[in-house]
């Protein structure tokens, strides 16, 4: 059930019934059990959560169809041992009651920051972006990140289940008071953050979706027309009132650091119309190759290197250990993570680059705004996800950034899906896929900070400090006091 809460499905009220079977079926199993009864959920969860995994790396990596299936086989595992472990702390929190409103939301918690972190991290849908649609329960996120999203969402999972279980009715007025009172809190935070930014200025951007894909290859002639192609583009979004335009992390494979042929292109180009943002690889030499955002504006050249790169699409994790994967993926070549986050400066503003699978993490897009970012620009390579529901499940992690910051998205993608996102979350407008498109965007810069920028992991971190003295004074203390009855 838990998948069919995530796009492309958008099956919304799954997200706070996914667990309740779960329960249920924990009732007289010990904890080995309860391990295997939630790795097995969490598994299956994962497969179908990521069947679009084996397509990128038989398109992008060149890897063998069977490699890449048994890649996905592993992945899933890997993620679903976190989820297992919780299960079998799940299985005694259970036993407590009314307790368990706070200790399973808690466990829940604890077990997505540690996928988050652990080994670079892959913190793909976690439970609260299956409510991305339901923006006034997504509110809360300003205080607490996605984590506190997750945490209510489970919370609900519980207290749902013990009604189910007990029949009773305070747990039902509970449940009316809880929904009321998150509704309530969130259409405030709604108004408060509309009003708050409702006399700041509008601005215009130009967001270009040239419909590239990552497979296609262009000679030399070929790669020039095209980026005229763009630049002509760009010259009628200009003309369409944009003060810059975004073309995507993928456009034309061309090197402007390392063509001066290309790079006066640009030049030539924004000096005597708009600047232009693109994102190009720049290849320093064989150990220094970066995946950079590229921002030409007139007589001026600045660069934000992707920090957080993609595993084994930019990097191969444990390279040097897997020696068996290192023949699969010769063929990916490994970049060099950036030395830091910075913002782009523009017009006296700051601008927030992350790139691509970048959005994904909370904490890196917390830190551009911490530093003073005022929107937050992405680009992004779909194409080598295909037709598939990953695009879709990006967009959705996109929404959680802006509220979270309370920033604007402008978000331009290859092939789609690009977009516009509000600092409530909204989706303002939002490309086709696999088709061009050239669109203006209207947005204001935002200076204000929320509690989450803030502040940053105080919540989970919080949640993880409960989980460990909880369950340590369980089995120490608990143990001590059994021990003491039984004299």
């Amino acid at each position: 059930m838990q998948a069919l809460s995530f796009p492309k499905f958008d099956l919304l009220f799954l997200g706070f019934v996914f667990l309740i079977p779960l329960f249920h079926g924990l009732e007289g199993q010990n904890v080995r059990n309860a391990f295997w009864f939630f790795f097995r959920f969490s598994f299956l969860s994962y497969l179908l959560i990521l069947y679009w995994i084996p397509n990128v790396m038989v398109y992008y990596g060149g890897m063998d169809r069977t490699v890449s299936i048994l890649g996905i086989v592993i992945l899933a595992a890997f993620l679903a041992v976190f989820t297992g472990a919780a299960g079998s702390f799940i299985k005694g929190a259970l036993k407590k009651g009314n307790l368990s409103l706070l200790l399973i939301p808690v466990i829940w918690v604890t077990k997505e920051l540690i996928v988050e972190k652990i080994f670079g991290g892959f913190p793909w849908c976690s439970a609260g972006y299956s409510q991305y649609k339901n923006i006034y329960f997504v509110q809360v996120a300003e205080f607490g990140g996605v984590h506190l999203v997750t945490f209510l969402v489970i919370f609900f999972n519980v207290l749902i289940y013990l009604l189910i279980r007990k029949r009773d009715k305070r747990l039902l007025a509970v449940l009316a008071i809880c929904a009321v009172g998150v509704y309530t809190t969130g259409y405030f935070l709604y108004r408060s953050n509309g009003n708050q930014i409702r006399d700041l200025e509008y601005h215009t951007a130009g967001i270009l979706q040239p419909n590239t894909r990552n497979d296609q290859r262009f000679n030399w002639k070929e790669k020039n027309e095209k980026l005229e192609e763009f630049f002509n583009d760009s010259k009628a979004l200009m003309a369409r009132g944009a003060e810059f335009v975004i073309w995507p992390e993928f456009t034309v494979s061309v090197y402007p650091l390392q063509s001066e042929v290309h790079y006066r292109m640009f030049e030539s180009f924004v000096e005597e119309n708009v600047p232009v943002m693109a994102g190009f690889t720049d290849m320093q030499g064989s150990k220094a190759i970066y995946n950079s955002l590229m921002f030409f504006s007139r007589g001026r050249f600045q660069k934000y290197d992707k920090i957080h790169l993609t595993p084994f699409g930019e990097y191969i994790l444990f390279r040097e250990i897997l020696f068996f994967v290192k023949r699969i993926t010769d063929e990916i070549a490994d970049f060099t993570p950036g030395e830091a986050v910075r913002n782009l400066e523009w017009d006296g503003h700051l601008l927030s680059t992350p790139i691509c699978y970048e959005l994904i993490f909370p904490e890196l897009t917390r830190e551009f705004i911490a530093k003073g970012g005022e929107v937050l620009i992405i680009t992004s390579n779909d194409s080598w996800y295909g037709d598939t529901s990953a695009p879709y499940q990006l967009l959705a992690m996109s929404t959680l950034r802006t509220i979270e910051n309370r920033r604007y998205i402008l978000r331009s993608t290859t092939n789609g899906i690009s977009a516009v996102i509000g600092p409530s979350g909204e989706i303002l407008y939002r490309s086709p896929f696999n088709a061009k498109d050239v669109f203006t965007a209207k947005f204001q810069y935002i200076k204000h900070r929320t509690v989450f920028t803030r502040f940053g992991y105080l919540f989970p971190y919080a949640c993880v400090i409960f989980f460990l003295v909880y369950f340590i004074r369980q089995k120490f203390f608990g143990r001590r006091k059994a021990s003491s009855l039984r004299g």
